[in-house]
């Protein structure tokens, strides 16, 4: 008996089995596989630091902004997000066109039951003698039963009056949102680096700027004590030195302050493994001249911008959804299918037995209260909203061009102006100490001097940093960072 049981389980066991893996099939795991691996590794909660060496600021890493920008898309969460957001209107689709394909479902069931009142019936018919032309094998199975049943059900539903397509269009245009997203946040972070990169720039330019001020003021103040010691000059003047060199000490403790915060922002960004400093490598440099004009700007940045693309996909999905709503009170119309066998392993007379079923099924929801109405009328508003935030998104990306190109323009013309101003200034400057020290001049005309080179080292610095950073600005305008 246990060997019959074991035989006639594994036929139907066979019976059930798929159809074997053929080179095709093998072939479509194998590409699977090697997409899964290209993907980023499942992202892992750090462990919680316990000890402040953990927490201190434990390497340097001198940058060019290029560098800066490559580490900052690799290590970004909100670019880890936005995959993984990808990723899921991918499965949004696979579920959508899930619905095209016919359903399959398996059931095995196996029990074995004995029954005490026909046990003890049987028991008592043949005590008596009174089992006929029963066999002891049927009176056996009559008190002992181990039915294995297996069952097939196929359910297609071969018309949907649209749903199921209209779904798949808006799972469609929902992955083509949540791809032109990814672009905006992507090109949001650059732009992002960009800014932040040039910011340290700028405090390491006011810091060396504010260094030179202070070793200036350091030499006024040493021309002022000579000449004082020398009877020629003021004890006045020595005053005004060291109220200069107090004054550029301060400036200067300022700008160290101010470069430690823009190192934290930069490096913040790029979201390193253990604590570091970053540098600004690259030199502060004005750079490329925009050769477009404001108009061609403007129809460029219409062509290119990802967000407004995006908002054509919102309403395409929107669209699709109001689709899908109607078309849920159409009438669904199914065919079906299901096949049965069953076994009792413990009658050797009955043996193996087999069924099926097949048919067809209409569905008809004609009426659900307006709840597909209500459906509809949402996507409806969801549509509009697109719409509205399509004219929103084209007035905000005018804006954003003209503002950009008018401080780009107007940062051009202050390098021009400060550029001189320095030039000057430090002319200016060295005049002033010469004629201090031939005693034909004062103090204060070469701390004045000192100070007008000192501004316009800064002003012509912030006109460059302006100009780069107006230069991104435009960039990112059009969507072309």
């Amino acid at each position: 008996m246990n060997l019959r049981f074991v035989s006639r389980f594994l036929l139907l066991s066979i019976w059930f089995i798929p159809a074997p893996l053929t080179a095709q099939s093998l072939a479509d795991a194998n590409t699977t596989a090697a997409a899964l691996a290209t993907k980023p590794l499942e992202p892992t909660i750090p462990p919680m630091p316990k000890s402040a060496f953990e927490v201190k600021v434990q390497a340097n890493r001198p940058l060019k902004l290029q560098e800066a920008i490559d580490i900052a898309l690799a290590r970004s969460p909100q670019i880890a997000l936005a995959r993984l957001a990808i990723d899921r209107s991918e499965a949004g689709i696979r579920q959508a066109q899930a619905a095209l394909f016919p359903t399959v479902a398996l059931t095995t069931s196996y029990s074995y039951n004995q029954s005490a009142q026909s046990k003890i019936t049987n028991d008592l018919s043949v005590l008596n003698g009174n089992i006929g032309g029963t066999t002891l094998t049927s009176v056996f199975s009559q008190v002992e039963t181990a039915p294995l049943n297996g069952q097939v059900n196929i359910n297609w539903n071969v018309y949907s009056g649209g749903l199921f397509p209209a779904r798949v269009r808006a799972a469609e245009a929902s992955l083509r949102s949540t791809q032109l997203d990814f672009e905006r946040i992507r090109q949001d972070l650059v732009n992002s680096v960009i800014t932040a990169y040039y910011d340290l720039q700028a405090a390491d330019g006011n810091l060396a700027i504010g260094e030179s001020a202070v070793r200036s003021a350091e030499s006024s103040l040493q021309d002022a004590e000579t000449q004082n010691a020398a009877g020629t000059g003021t004890r006045f003047a020595v005053l005004q030195a060291e109220v200069q060199k107090a004054n550029a000490e301060q400036q200067l403790i300022t700008f160290q302050n101010d470069r430690a915060v823009r190192q934290q922002a930069l490096a913040r960004l790029l979201n390193f493994e253990r604590p570091t400093e970053v540098q600004a490598e690259d030199p502060v440099a004005k750079g490329a001249a925009w050769e477009m004009g404001l108009e061609d700007s403007i129809l460029s940045a219409y062509r290119q911008r990802q967000e407004l693309s995006q908002q054509l996909a919102l309403e395409g999905a929107a669209k699709a959804q109001e689709e899908a709503a109607y078309a849920s009170l159409s009438p669904q119309i199914s065919l079906t299918a299901s096949g049965q066998v069953l076994d009792n392993l413990l009658d050797r007379v009955v043996g193996f037995n087999s069924g099926y079923s097949a048919g067809v099924q209409i569905q008809w929801t004609s009426f659900d209260g307006g709840a597909a109405r209500a459906q509809a009328d949402q996507a409806i508003a969801d549509a509009k909203s697109a719409r509205v935030r399509y004219i929103d998104t084209l007035n905000t990306i005018r804006f954003g061009v003209e503002s950009s190109y008018s401080q780009l323009r107007t940062a051009s013309q202050r390098i021009e102006t400060n550029t001189k101003a320095v030039t000057s200034a430090d002319e200016n400057l060295r005049l002033a100490r010469l004629r201090f020290q031939a005693g034909v001049g004062t103090q204060t005309d070469v701390l004045i001097a000192d100070r007008d080179l000192t501004q316009a080292r800064v002003n012509r610095l912030t006109a460059v940093i302006d100009y780069n950073r107006a230069l991104a600005s435009l960039r990112r305008a059009l969507g072309i960072l």
